[in-house]
């Protein structure tokens, strides 16, 4: 007789706050900290304390992350926005007030597997809010008179109890959230249903590590609406790269994006793959991860001055159908007049442009995103 295999029914998930485990977020020093103790959380190397201090740290890392999006919510009075709707299946992104219906906006783009207001989990817990989150950045931003959105690409399913979840991380059933099925889609989906029909007129991008490839996709595949709205892209330890791109796209990355990346020697090693200017950011701390935090500044003064000017000008004539990027050079000189010039007249930042290659130039649109 055939007896089926008994499938275990998944446990209920249960979620904790971090005051449930005996951790607050200090409002002084943004620091987790035990209640009990006030000691700050501390990672051991210790083999006989090890295991059960990873167990810790794998308990806190998402109820400090919710911690984050608490005080974006009631500090920094951010607006949490349902993708794709309320109505079914959502993650939210968050903007600060009046973000999407002002002139200039700062769109902050996470990496892999954190929620979307942490940098890096590890950073978050060992070093507190004001380097693991985006807090700081945001709050930079606002100072200066910008509008801050906060995406979330990283959260791609819901529980069966209606919270959204990261493929990365969740064990357990989950239904999908359209448009965020992947951290890509979510980019594209921001974009193409909130972004490019917005009254914003002028965007700046700051994509850390995965996003970068995210943001290049807006680029490459919605050419000309992107650079029409888009002053600029920060990108910092980006995994982009320029393979498959257009003339065009390459041009408008000399002109509007740098690349943040972490150095320990104050060399960059990037340089033929990102297509823009590289500045290294000396890290010398152990931990990669810091480096959103060590170059805010440098971020937020780039952004802003971006976002002031607008969008590059003439960007949308680097896309006109021309395939040889030397028709671009004349361009380019009259954006870049304070560069100096090679033997050959073309200015040094271009160099990473083959002025004689020929490069396919993409059609404007990607529909998977409408």
């Amino acid at each position: 007789m055939f007896i089926r295999p008994h499938k275990p029914t998944p446990e209920p998930h249960t979620r904790h706050s971090l005051r449930d485990l005996g951790y607050q977020i200090d409002p002084d020093d943004g620091q987790v900290r035990s209640i009990n103790t006030n000691e700050p959380f501390m990672f051991t190397e210790d083999p006989a304390s090890k295991k059960a201090n990873i167990e810790l740290y794998n308990t806190l890392i998402h109820p400090a992350s919710r911690a984050v999006q608490d005080i974006m919510t009631d500090t920094l009075h951010m607006e949490p926005i349902a993708v794709p709707d309320a109505g079914q299946p959502h993650c939210f992104i968050y903007a600060t007030p009046g973000a999407l219906s002002g002139d200039k906006l700062v769109v902050l783009v996470v990496g892999n597997g954190t929620f979307g207001s942490v940098w890096a989990w590890n950073v978050l817990l060992k070093q507190g809010i004001h380097h693991g989150s985006v807090i700081d950045y945001v709050q930079d931003c606002e100072q200066r008179g910008l509008g801050v959105l906060v995406l979330n690409p990283n959260m791609n399913i819901v529980a069966p109890d209606g919270v959204a979840e990261s493929y990365n991380s969740y064990v357990g059933r989950g239904t999908e959230i359209k448009g965020s099925e992947t951290a890509d889609e979510h980019v594209g989906y921001v974009w193409s249903h909130i972004l490019r029909d917005s009254p914003v007129r002028s965007i700046a991008y700051v994509a850390y590590n995965t996003s970068g490839s995210a943001v290049i996709d807006l680029l490459k595949y919605d050419y000309a609406r992107f650079v029409e709205k888009t002053a600029c892209v920060a990108f910092i330890d980006s995994t982009h790269s320029l393979f498959d791109l257009g003339s065009g796209s390459i041009a408008w990355l000399e002109l509007g994006a740098q690349h943040w990346e972490t150095s320990v020697n104050g060399n960059p090693t990037s340089v033929d793959r990102v297509g823009c200017p590289v500045v290294a950011v000396d890290n010398t701390t152990e931990t990669r991860e810091m480096t959103p935090s060590l170059c805010r500044n440098g971020v937020v003064e780039y952004v802003t001055e971006c976002v002031e000017r607008g969008p590059v000008p003439g960007a949308i004539e680097f896309g006109d159908g021309q395939n040889n990027a030397a028709n671009l050079v004349q361009l380019l000189d009259d954006l870049s007049e304070s560069d100096s010039e090679g033997a050959d007249g073309i200015p040094d930042r271009l160099s990473n442009v083959t002025m004689n290659q020929t490069f396919e130039v993409k059609e404007d649109g990607y529909i998977g995103w409408d």
